[in-house]
């Protein structure tokens, strides 16, 4: 279920409006002092990020209360995390040259509560399909080719090196297609690395250990062809 936040500064039904649409919601203000706002932020969704900020800026004179809740965001979850926002505005908003680097759309008035609901579920469903294009599922393994992660099918991060997550990726996008040592080397490794080929059994080896059952077992060496992944039935 979508996970909103919605920032109030009014009581204009946004929270009330989103729970009936099936969004699990969680309201905050603009007006709590910093350190209550970080921690009803953090708490929120039990120490998860929402997906999506629905912000109330009716009230303000720019857009200096989303640069600080972003700031909160980076500070609990990291540099380089920012929630898109949907943000009731006012004309005068329009005007701000800022207005793209902390919004993704906007109502004006007259505020439709149906409105909203809609313009958040577009802004949700572009968000899924953003994801989905960043994830490769295979087997028991799914990867965040974005994120440079591997996790299992319980969602547990699988510990890579860079060279080891690079070369899980590359076998992964091509499955069912197998390649020798030389051939992993020039396309994962690069043309100017200076180590030997058995770097690459090395690093095939260490990732049969990673994987977890399923995928393990697909990871292949076959005599004359080299390593790749057979396709998962």
């Amino acid at each position: 279920m979508p996970r909103v936040l919605v920032l109030e500064s009014s009581q204009r039904g946004l929270s009330e409006a989103l729970r009936g649409a099936g969004h699990t919601v969680v309201a905050t203000s603009f007006e709590d002092d910093s350190y209550d706002l970080a921690d009803s932020i953090r708490l929120a969704f039990q120490g998860r990020p929402a997906d999506l900020i629905v912000a109330d800026l009716t009230t303000a004179s720019d857009f200096l209360p989303l640069r600080h809740v972003q700031w909160v965001l980076r500070d609990i979850w990291g540099a380089e995390t920012r929630l898109p926002c949907l943000a009731l505005l006012i004309p005068y908003h329009l005007s701000l040259p800022e207005l793209p680097a902390f919004v993704e759309d906007f109502l004006l008035p007259p505020y439709d509560p149906g409105e909203l609901v809609v313009r958040a579920a577009l802004q949700l469903f572009r968000i899924r399909q953003a994801r989905d294009n960043e994830l490769l599922t295979f087997a028991d393994l799914t990867l965040d080719l974005s994120g440079g992660k591997a996790f299992d099918i319980n969602g547990g991060e699988m510990v890579l090196t860079r060279r080891e997550f690079e070369l899980l990726r590359f076998l992964c996008t091509h499955r069912g297609k197998f390649f020798d040592r030389d051939r992993l080397l020039s396309l994962v490794w690069g043309i100017e690395f200076a180590g030997g080929d058995r770097t690459v059994d090395i690093h095939i080896c260490r990732l049969r250990s990673k994987l977890p059952p399923h995928a393990s077992s697909l990871l292949e060496t076959r005599r004359g062809l080299g390593y790749g992944f057979q396709i998962a039935s």
